[in-house]
């Protein structure tokens, strides 16, 4: 449960039945307070950190977001907190500023390439993580308004495309749309 205790502690920690709602709890209260130290930190320097930066301080908590979806429950939560992980790397700036990104001592055509490439990965790792935890929660079995997520993922990704920056989750996206289609039709997906 607690994502600063031993993995052994951690262990039987996760076996008690309200575990994926603490870890979530936990979890979603230490990525607020390093995503609001960022844009402190941001304020501070009056300039943007870079998205590689930023990318690598929110990556560091995909293990313990990986260990949610792996507990009962855990699926619904981890796929809230990745969407807030993506969410703040959204809300960093440098998107409207410099075309997509720019950041720290960044200056030129060239950094800010470099800056959309490295949001660009970010977001490729994000949808492969993604990914895993849909198949966990749809697997679930869980009443999930899957048609309403695809709508929210959709818009942020049309926002995002109209910044120069796609695509945006395109495998979670599909396995989501095939989800909604077998739910709404009975169609059984056709999961890759």
């Amino acid at each position: 449960m607690n994502t600063d205790v031993p993995p052994s502690i951690a262990k039987h920690m996760d076996a008690n039945s309200d575990a994926a709602n603490s870890l979530s709890a936990q979890l979603d209260r230490k990525i607020t307070i390093v995503n609001f130290d960022l844009h402190r930190l941001q304020d501070d320097l009056n300039d943007s950190i870079s998205s590689a930066h930023f990318a690598a301080a929110m990556s560091k908590f995909l293990p313990d977001v990986q260990r949610l979806a792996h507990l009962p429950s855990g699926p619904r939560y981890a796929y809230e907190l990745l969407i807030k992980i993506v969410g703040n790397l959204n809300s960093h700036g440098g998107l409207e500023a410099n075309g997509a990104g720019g950041g720290g001592s960044m200056n030129g055509a060239e950094e800010i390439e470099e800056d959309r490439r490295a949001r660009a990965n970010f977001y490729d790792r994000m949808d492969g993580e993604l990914l895993e935890v849909v198949k966990r929660r749809t697997a679930e079995g869980e009443d999930w308004a899957i048609s309403k997520e695809v709508k929210r993922l959709e818009k942020t990704g049309a926002y995002l495309k109209n910044l120069g920056i796609e695509p945006y989750f395109p495998r979670s996206l599909d396995l989501m749309r095939q989800e909604a289609d077998f739910r709404s039709q009975g169609t059984p997906p056709r999961y890759s």
